[in-house]
């Protein structure tokens, strides 16, 4: 009986395609638990760098302030499209309102980094972050839109604190023993739009480069240099080593290749690590060069969600991500 049992598991497996396979198949819950703590903690650095310009943007009479909005939107002809962003935080401009959302997202974030809530508390993360992401509007950009997909991909596996997962491999290592695996078949559609979400938009955004003249006359990194104002570091004064010609253009023939050849050896199990290195340090050259940190920050994070071993099935020998 237990042999028949066996031979039809066998043939069932058999009958599964590869997208079934890529999408359904289990996958270990740690490393998902590991990058939405990571997503949520880089949530938590966005919402407080919201707080101390929020009244100037949002209260009566700033710049994004409903009326303001509302005019903008009927100038432009764009009543239709803004009809697609809401926000509950269009119905008030109370500063108290937009700090108490604020202070609502912080301890959301806290939640989901350490763990609690389950999954509905990443899904109200998430809802909390798109509220005030389109209420931002003309402020967002490519970081919120980066952050906004992997918090909702994150938020389908089962919840779990990262900590916990740092804290029981770590101990696994120092006692020599087996690191205990728990695997859900949400963890590994989780990953693995994850990981197929970073890698289309690493894509496209390689794709975006190419279409600009900078990134071939070795102009593109010191173009990508933010305005002064929001320089973390100057990276143009007379002193800096980016206005050496040299230096420019090497760090843009970098930026080039090493996004695509990241993405490309991240997918490939032997050279996954050197991929994934590759793609973390485009991140930081944009963050450095750009002072584009939550968009640098979140792209990194996400890398490490590309796991080679999940596109021929899983197995908790060869979960990789960042438990490797």
């Amino acid at each position: 009986m237990n042999e028949n049992r066996k031979v039809v598991k066998a043939e069932n497996e058999l009958e599964i395609g590869a997208w079934d396979r890529y999408w359904f198949s289990n996958a270990p819950v740690a490393p998902v638990s590991m990058i939405r703590g990571l997503l949520a903690l880089i949530t938590l650095i966005y919402f407080f760098s919201a707080w101390s310009d929020a009244v100037f943007w949002y209260a009566d009479g700033g710049p994004l302030s409903e009326t303001n909005v509302s005019a903008f939107l009927t100038t432009g002809g764009l009543e239709s499209a803004g009809r697609w962003i809401v926000s509950p935080l269009f119905l008030t401009e109370s500063p108290r309102t937009y700090q108490l959302y604020l202070i609502c997202g912080i301890a959301t974030a806290l939640a989901v980094l350490f763990g609690r809530g389950g999954r509905w508390m990443s899904f109200v993360l998430w809802c909390l972050f798109v509220g005030w992401a389109n209420r931002a509007m003309l402020l967002s950009g490519l970081a919120e839109t980066l952050l906004s997909l992997g918090l909702f991909a994150s938020a389908i596996s089962p919840a779990g604190s990262m900590w916990t997962a740092f804290s029981t491999k770590r101990q696994a290592k120092r006692n020599g023993s087996d690191y205990p695996v728990v695997s859900h078949w949400t963890a590994g559609f989780s990953q693995r739009l994850l990981a197929t979400q970073i890698t289309v938009i690493g894509v496209a955004t390689w794709v975006a480069m190419l279409g600009g003249r900078v990134w071939f006359n070795g102009l593109g990194a010191y173009a990508l240099a933010a305005p002064v104002e929001d320089r973390t570091i100057d990276w143009t004064g007379a002193d800096s080593l980016l206005v050496q010609v040299s230096v420019h253009e090497g760090v843009t023939h970098l930026m080039m290749i090493a996004l695509p050849l990241g993405l490309i050896l991240a997918w490939l199990p032997k050279s996954s690590q050197i991929g994934k290195f590759m793609v973390v340090s485009w991140s930081l050259a944009i963050g450095m060069l750009g002072s584009h940190w939550i968009y640098a920050m979140t792209f990194a994070v996400l890398v490490f969600s590309i796991r080679p071993s999940a596109v021929g099935g899983d197995s908790g020998e060869n979960a990789r991500g960042l438990n490797s």
